[in-house]
């Protein structure tokens, strides 16, 4: 069997799938002048404020270096490894870790940096482009490679023997450089998208601080400011906990579905999760629509969702009910504030510590009247709707581009070289 049909077996004998003749199925040793692994001892005593720059795994992502956190290394030990240096154009990988093999181009302000325990591939720039390596290790396809070469049981590692044993489908080096380019502005539209979101998220978040608090106050129906005073009350005097306990007996017909913990998002209901309700249902919690679901285990205080209709959860999700007078939408925003979660995060228990609701309940909120509740709560919504579209967008983004990169790695869809 050659190298093609092991990399392609999908390929074979489907002429319309068939690879380019001019695509060659090589071992990335092949294509490489150097793969090797970075510095693999202890670096911390030669760590210095300023010297030669230090790429770690957190610098590294798919097709994108992270340049946010550098440390710096003595340059006398820097150049007593001068063999852990990579070069412009370098590949960087991760070798360990859940997220192994993630990879990215070594920037030109990264030109002369040391490694640690990172993987680093220099590709001969007569037979492979740099950025087409890295879009390819990114691919599903590089995704699965990896999983193939990688060793060691609980932890696996990549190491650089693996990584030369790597395989791709190389087309002739123009046609890896037009690729790559294309691929690049969707990466790029992707990143801008996804810088979008981060900045739509700080201005929500810098928003609810302000309106929240009582510190910006907006209009009311007759364009008037509010100005009634706000109280300070418990969290317990604005909603109650939800024990109810399911019955499948008599609501058999009215609940179709099981929210379990994972499930819960604060982006949309459209996003959440739903699992048979035949397993142990009568033991999960029964809410309404309009009730404030929150993830009470320590990892999960950050889930939380407006439930839209009835159902039942999982009894790891706390279920919030709002009395009169107060707009279930005002306590889902209020249930997101900073405060709010460090309050949570004072957990009970050890061994899955689970946010205590005798603490919780006597956190004080700023509560002002019902119209008022109700008008922060609107402008909040608008603000999470806003970032929900741009995930959607983001989400679209990445479906399409790797859709066509399954496409254009195979030679499905081929490239019009000028």
């Amino acid at each position: 069997m050659t190298h093609r049909d092991m990399l392609m077996p999908q390929e074979a004998g489907c002429r319309e799938r068939r690879v380019p003749e001019e695509w060659e199925v090589k071992e990335l040793d092949e294509l490489c002048k150097k793969i090797a692994v970075g510095l693999a001892i202890s670096v911390t005593p030669y760590m210095r404020s300023e010297g030669v720059k230090l790429i770690r795994n957190q610098n590294i992502k798919r097709n994108y270096f992270n340049d946010r956190s550098v440390v710096y290394i003595d340059p006398k030990f820097a150049d007593a490894n001068k063999s852990k240096k990579v070069k412009l154009g370098d590949i960087v990988a991760v070798r360990t870790g859940s997220n192994i093999g993630e990879a990215c181009v070594v920037p030109e302000e990264f030109d002369g940096a040391l490694t640690f325990t990172t993987l680093i591939a220099r590709p001969d720039p007569k037979l492979l482009d740099s950025f087409f390596l890295s879009t390819h290790i990114n691919s599903d396809r590089g995704i699965s490679e990896v999983n193939r070469l990688c060793a060691g049981g609980g932890k696996p590692n990549l190491n650089s023997g693996e990584l030369k044993r790597y395989r791709l489908l190389a087309p002739p080096l123009p046609e890896q450089q037009k690729i790559a380019q294309i691929l690049s502005t969707w990466d790029k539209a992707i990143t801008t998208t996804e810088q979008r979101i981060a900045n739509s998220q700080q201005q929500k978040k810098a928003l609810m601080q302000q309106l929240l608090t009582g510190k910006q106050r907006l209009l009311d129906q007759n364009g008037e400011r509010f100005s009634g005073e706000w109280r300070r009350l418990p969290f317990s005097d604005l909603v109650s906990l939800v024990k109810t306990k399911f019955d499948p007996k008599t609501n058999a017909d009215d609940v179709r579905e099981c929210i379990e913990l994972e499930h819960i998002t604060q982006v949309s209901s459209s996003l959440c999760g739903s699992t048979n309700t035949s397993d142990a249902v009568s033991t999960k919690t029964a809410f309404e629509n309009g009730d404030v679901l929150f993830g009470k285990l320590r990892p999960y205080l950050r889930k939380y969702w407006k439930a839209d209709r009835q159902g039942v959860c999982s009894t790891e999700i706390w279920v919030f009910r709002t009395r009169a007078k107060v707009a279930a939408d005002y306590i889902f925003q209020v249930v997101q504030l900073d405060s709010f979660i460090e309050v949570a995060n004072k957990s009970s228990g050890t061994h899955m510590p689970r946010a205590d609701w005798n603490v919780v309940k006597d956190f004080l909120i700023p509560t002002p009247s019902l119209e008022e509740q109700q008008k922060i709560a609107a402008v909040l919504s608008a603000a999470d709707q806003e970032i929900t579209t741009l995930q959607q967008q983001l989400d679209h983004l990445k479906q399409e581009k790797k859709a066509l990169m399954q496409q254009l790695l195979t030679g499905k869809r081929r490239v019009q070289i000028n």
